[in-house]
């Protein structure tokens, strides 16, 4: 067999998480060189040592200029918009994320004892294609060859579903972590997974209700000393860290007592369960709000419903228990470790691609025990289909040639991997050249819309008006695209700009040089 070793990894904003699938085709948490089932996705840069987790998390307070954390939330943005330097070096968020799949590489092929090759890694379902591009590029940095970019509530589905596959049912899979949000409406049926809907915010999690906690202690030291103490980097980190404990108490108890102390001065305050729900209503509206979306979109009523999946750490708060409570009658759904879910659903996405892999080119990599597994009772791989979260549209204008519109190729919630072809007209008799304008979003506006690329094909002369300009937009698993033009003979394919914070033809220099650092 195969010396191949896939992982799943659970990129997360606040923490990560991997697993693997074992000998007896089950999924199992790989824990860190710390003996943590999680890692908390913090970077510490001492000098050419880079240390990531736990140890970095806790020197947040002491060296904050040094360590980086929340890097998931400026993933995609150019270099211009998000950087950090440390030793002359200038990271780009991909670079940073690479260290820490870096450190969940080096800790898995530590604990299973063997190389790993292959990856999985999730994003939240509503990462547009430049922070999808930029994970794989993570992941590649990290030495892995990245066979599939998951959504977040696609893997915690395939992590609850896979022993349910006898039982057709309607999941509602609520995703919230540490920084992202996602929901997903997935069916169940006939040994098959299928994605109805998904909605998200990938800028609410855990952090906003930890700010929340911090600007409250920050104000009331102010009231009492007439100082921020949010002016301090040092001072922030101790803040959030308390602010955190206490969010985390509060799950569990009604109230808890915050002491702080900053520049010899000190503040103590007891804050209950009740006021902290009444001070983040806005966040669990925000969390309402996208679910009622989700599920107009999937055009179902919520008795349609059979059972709420929960994962991310932030599920376990009483408030966000209660507000899914209120929305359906139907049991929620928590065996599974809401840290740990998507995790495990990733790595069993990637025995999937993989078998997949075995029936095309015949290598066998994975015993039959495995495959047995992952199959139906007719000896079929599961099915697994992802849907788009965004529509994908190209630039055209109307009748009059007064305004541009987007007309929608790939409309949101299109089964992928999806290939969509389309003809238009040229807009004029004896155009030189046709411009191709691609953008992402749900508007008909293009200003509304993120641009993605533009081709510039060049026609041939006296061509009449309406010539075809042929297009085909191809949209793979990893809801990375591809454009295709045709006219007139001419074919070309638009550059989709996707201005990440590294240039593909970057990557190799990059590698090098993060290959130069001691991670661990």
């Amino acid at each position: 067999m195969s010396a191949r070793k896939v992982v799943g990894i659970d990129l997360g904003t606040t923490y990560s998480a991997m697993a693997h699938i074992d000998n007896y085709g089950k999924p199992q948490i790989i824990p860190n060189a710390e003996t943590e089932r999680i890692t908390p996705s913090v970077i510490f840069f001492d000098g050419t040592n880079v240390i990531v987790g736990t140890v970095a998390k806790n020197n947040a307070v002491a060296d904050p200029e040094k360590i980086v954390d929340f890097v998931k939330r400026e993933m995609g943005k150019p270099k211009e918009q998000f950087h950090r330097e440390f030793n002359g070096k200038v990271y780009s968020p991909e670079e940073l994320s690479a260290l820490i799949i870096r450190k969940l590489k080096a800790d898995a092929e530590k604990y299973l004892e063997q190389k790993v090759t292959d990856a999985v890694i999730t994003v939240p379902a509503y990462f547009n294609d430049a922070e999808r591009t930029a994970t794989i590029t993570a992941g590649r940095l990290a030495g892995l060859n990245v066979l599939q970019i998951v959504n977040e509530p696609t893997a915690a589905a395939l992590a609850y579903g896979l022993d349910k596959l006898d039982e057709n049912q309607t999941v509602f899979v609520f995703d919230l972590g540490g920084g992202t949000f996602d929901v997903t409406i997935m069916r169940i049926v006939d040994h098959k997974i299928e994605m109805l809907a998904t909605n998200g915010d990938h800028r609410l999690g855990g952090k906003d209700w930890d700010d929340v906690i911090v600007n409250m202690i920050a104000e009331e030291f102010d009231r009492l000393h007439g100082e921020n103490p949010l002016l301090d980097l040092h001072s922030y980190q101790d803040l959030h860290n308390r602010a955190l404990s206490a969010k985390v108490q509060l799950s569990s108890r009604n109230s808890t007592t915050i002491v702080y102390h900053h520049g010899g001065k000190s503040v103590k305050l007891t804050l209950t369960r009740k006021e902290f729900e009444q001070r983040t209503r806005h966040l669990v509206e925000k969390c309402k709000t996208i679910c009622e979306m989700v599920m107009q979109e999937a055009k179902l009523k919520w008795d349609q419903v059979d059972k709420v999946l929960l994962a991310g750490g932030m599920t376990r708060m009483p408030m966000i228990r209660s507000m899914m409570s209120s929305f359906a009658a139907v049991p929620l759904v928590d065996q599974l470790n809401p840290d740990e879910v998507v995790a495990r659903g990733a790595a069993i996405q990637g025995v999937l691609s993989m078998l997949n892999e075995e029936d095309v080119s015949g290598e066998k990599i994975f015993s039959d025990v495995v495959r047995q597994q992952f199959s139906g009772l007719d000896g079929s791989l599961i099915e697994v289909t992802d849907i788009t979260s965004h529509t994908l549209g190209v630039v055209l204008w109307d009748e009059k040639h007064l305004h541009e519109y987007v007309f929608p190729m790939i409309k949101k919630m299109t089964p992928i991997p999806a290939v969509i072809k389309n003809s238009f007209g040229t807009a004029d008799a004896n155009m030189e050249r046709a411009v191709v304008k691609v953008v992402e979003g749900e508007s008909s506006i293009p200003a509304e819309c993120t641009p993605l690329g533009v081709c510039d094909i060049q026609l041939p002369p006296y061509l009449p008006k309406g010539s075809p300009v042929r297009l085909t937009y191809q949209y793979n698993a990893n809801q990375v695209l591809e454009v295709q033009v045709e006219a007139a003979g001419n074919n070309a394919q638009v550059t989709i700009d996707r201005n990440t914070g590294l240039d593909p033809k970057d990557i190799g220099t990059a590698a090098s040089s993060l290959g130069e650092l001691n991670v661990s």
